[in-house]
Order: structure tokens, then sequence, then C-alpha cells
């Protein structure tokens, strides 16, 4: 009998906590950020800058990992099915 190893449900469901961590973390960072009338304060303008951008880059990687990891498991069902 053939053995035949997968990776590829560990690495979705790897990719899919990826993204929740980023996105929790950076959920948290603004939360903690933010005043006592709802708005994020930051020291400077470059700060500001700096920190946004740096977040968007981030959440642009989660997302993607998040659609990686959703992919990678739709394709181990796929293949579970045709077997």
């Amino acid at each position: 009998m053939k053995t035949h190893h997968s990776y590829t449900i560990p690495c979705g469901l790897l990719l899919i906590a990826i993204c929740l961590f980023i996105r929790y973390c950076i959920g948290r960072r603004r939360f903690n950020r933010r005043g006592i009338a709802g708005l994020q304060t930051f020291s400077s303008y470059r700060r500001f800058v700096v920190t946004t951008t740096i977040e968007l880059i981030l959440m642009i990687a989660a997302n993607l990992c998040g659609l990686a990891g959703l992919f990678l498991l739709a394709v181990a069902g796929i293949n579970h099915l045709k077997l």
C-alpha cells in the first residue's frame, strides 16, 4: 500500500493562524493607541506615516496568507473528494 503524505491541510491551517495572529496584533496596537475621544494618537506626523504604512503592508500580507490558506484547504478538500 502506497502512503501519500499531504502537507496542504497543515500548511493551510498554519497560514490562516498566521493571518489571524497578525490581524490580532495590529488590532490590539490600534486599540491601545486610542485616546479618550476614540481617535488614534501619535507623537509626530512621521511616526503616524511610518506606523500606518507598516501596518498596511502587514495587513495586506496577512490577508494574502489567509487567502492562500483558504485556497490550500479548498484544494485539499477537492483532492479528498476525487479519491
